[in-house]
């Protein structure tokens, strides 16, 4: 197990005396799923570095619940500073989202979703799933971000427009300080009988030591706290909301030639390991010069992490 020497090793990584700081006067040092305190001694912990470009050289204190396997991100930062240069800003709706969110619209469709269907993305970025669902005829597809640069996604009064049948909570929930207080939120604006999507991390399979293995998904400073399948369905359970399936593998994952997870992060350590490389343009020569990338371009696949999980539940209706 490995422990951390708690302020030299963050003051020498975070030199830095700008608003990216971190917070000398407030730690997440208690789980907020099973209310275990942090203890250097016998809790798992890791240094783990931020791998956005605009931060790179600053680095977080992470550790484990041994009670529920949650990963909690134990510094606290102005992440308001860290999302005014967020990479998937530069996101656009290319063929390869097209093929991924082809899948994602597949797990709503197999619950019910027709093109009628009012579906709510919360934490919806740049809106490019919405603008997918839309070209796909589905006109009453909303999103909501506070983060989002367009305005159409960033106003909270399409909140008003539920209730909703359907909700996305796609890699927002790990980004929250208080999840249970988010899902008591949503379930204001989901409709009896409805659908939330919940896709996140799985804490169960992330080695923690191995860091390295796992930047996207531990995604430090972003990701505060990060849960198991076993605690989502407990938040769920704390709604009411019954767990009609879940998916060991995050939409993105796909058997297709280099679209697996595997493939992806063998292309992002080629042109320098950022988080800003997966939404860059392509660079197809590094990538097909692989060998290594052309290994898993065929079989990742089936050598998946599932370092991701998403669950969907089903809200009970009135009758």
């Amino acid at each position: 197990m490995e422990t951390l020497d708690t302020s030299k090793a963050v003051s020498m990584a975070n030199a830095s005396q700008d608003s990216a700081a971190i917070d000398q006067t407030r730690q997440r040092d208690v789980c907020n799923v099973c209310e275990v305190e942090f203890d250097t001694e016998r809790h798992e912990s890791a240094l783990v570095p931020c791998h956005v470009q605009a931060f790179r050289g600053r680095a977080f204190r992470l550790w484990r619940c041994d009670g529920c396997r949650s990963i909690h991100c134990l510094d606290v930062v102005d992440l308001d500073h860290y999302y005014s240069r967020y990479p998937f800003a530069q996101a656009k709706l290319d063929r390869v989202f097209r093929i991924f969110y082809r899948n994602l619209a597949r797990r709503f469709i197999e619950h019910g979703m027709t093109t009628s269907s009012r579906l709510l993305d919360y934490g919806c970025a740049n809106g490019l799933f919405c603008q997918y669902l839309r070209e796909c005829g589905f006109t009453n597809a909303f999103g909501y971000d506070p983060y989002s640069a367009k305005a159409e996604f960033n106003d909270r009064k399409v909140l008003d427009r539920g209730p909703f049948e359907f909700i996305l909570l796609q890699d927002v929930l790990e980004h929250v300080e208080s999840p249970a207080d988010l899902l008591a939120q949503l379930d204001e604006h989901l409709a009896p009988g409805g659908h939330i999507l919940i896709g996140t991390p799985n804490a169960e399979n992330i080695d923690l030591q191995n860091h390295h293995v796992y930047p996207n998904e531990l995604h430090a400073p972003y990701h505060l706290h990060i849960p198991t399948p076993e605690v989502l369905k407990k938040l769920g359970a704390e709604r009411s909301w019954t767990p009609k399936r879940v998916y060991e593998r995050s939409y993105h994952d796909r058997p297709w030639f280099g679209l697996n997870t595997r493939a992806a992060k063998v292309y992002q350590q080629l042109i320098g390991g950022s988080f800003d490389a997966l939404f860059g343009p392509l660079q197809l020569g590094r990538m097909l010069s692989s060998p290594r990338w052309v290994f898993y371009a065929v079989i990742g696949y089936w050598m998946s992490y599932k370092s991701d999980v998403s669950v969907m539940f089903r809200k009970q209706s009135n009758c």
